[in-house]
C-alpha cells in the first residue's frame, strides 16, 4: 500500500512521534522511508552575511541522521535529503519527485492569530500535496517510550526474538536516559533490558 513515506522534518522536538508513526507504518508494509529537512531560504539568506548560514545546514543534517538511526533500530530502509527553499513547496515537489505514497509531517497545533500569522507547513501539504497527508501533532518531547507498560512491552519483545528462552519481567525502572527492564528467564538466569527512550533501541544482556 505505502512503498515510499516521506516524513519532512525540521528538528523539532517531538519529531520523534512523527517519524515513529512513518516507521510503524514502514514495518507493516515494507515501505522505504524518506526523510527530507528544507534549509528555510529566507532564514538563509538572512543569516548568509553572518556566516551562520552553515549553522542551519548543519541542524537539518543532525535532524535527518536521527530519524536515519531510528530507521536502522527498526530495520527500515531510509533515504536522506537536505534542499534549501521554501519548506512546503519543496516538501510537496520532493514529494512528486519521488512519487510518495504518503507523507507523514508533524503539526504544532496553532489556532486562532498565531495560526493566521505563522501559517502551516503541514497544512498546506494537506491543501496541496499529490499524495495523502498524516498529520501528527508534535508533543512536547522526543521520547516515544513513555510508561513502564511500553518499557515492559519493548523487553519483552526483545526476549522473545532472542534464544534466551521465556522469562518474567521482575522490575521496571526508568532512570536519567534509559529505561531498564528486570527479567528472569526460566531457565533461572537473569537478565536486563536497557531501552532507549527516544529510539526504542532495545539491548539485552545478562547480569553477572
Amino acid at each position: 500500500m505505502y512503498e515510499r513515506i516521506l516524513v519532512p522534518t525540521d528538528g523539532s522536538t517531538g519529531t520523534a512521534h512523527v517519524a515513529m508513526q512513518a516507521l510503524d507504518l514502514a514495518e507493516q508494509y515494507g515501505s522505504t522511508v524518506y526523510v527530507l529537512h528544507v534549509v528555510d531560504e529566507t532564514a538563509s539568506s538572512l543569516l548568509e552575511a553572518t556566516g551562520s548560514e552553515s549553522e542551519l545546514e548543519e541542524q537539518g543534517e543532525r535532524a535527518v541522521e536521527r530519524i536515519e538511526r531510528m530507521a536502522q533500530v527498526h530495520g527500515v530502509d531510509t533515504v536522506t535529503e537536505i534542499q534549501t527553499g521554501d519548506p512546503a513547496s519543496g516538501i510537496i515537489d520532493y514529494a512528486e519527485e519521488i512519487d510518495a505514497d504518503l507523507i507523514v509531517a508533524g503539526t504544532h497545533g496553532r489556532s486562532g492569530v498565531q495560526r493566521r500569522l505563522i501559517g502551516s507547513v503541514a497544512e498546506r501539504l494537506v491543501r496541496h500535496a499529490a499524495c495523502p497527508v498524516m498529520t501528527v501533532r508534535l508533543p512536547e518531547s522526543d521520547e516515544t517510550v513513555t510508561d513502564e507498560a511500553d518499557a515492559r512491552e519493548l523487553a519483552e519483545e526483545a526476549l522473545a526474538q532472542s534464544d534466551r528462552g521465556d522469562g518474567e519481567v521482575t522490575g521496571v525502572e526508568r532512570q536519567v536516559s534509559v529505561w531498564v527492564v528486570d527479567i528472569e528467564s526460566d531457565d533461572g538466569e537473569s537478565l536486563c533490558a536497557y531501552i532507549d527512550p527516544v529510539t526504542q533501541r532495545t539491548s539485552l544482556v545478562a547480569r553477572h
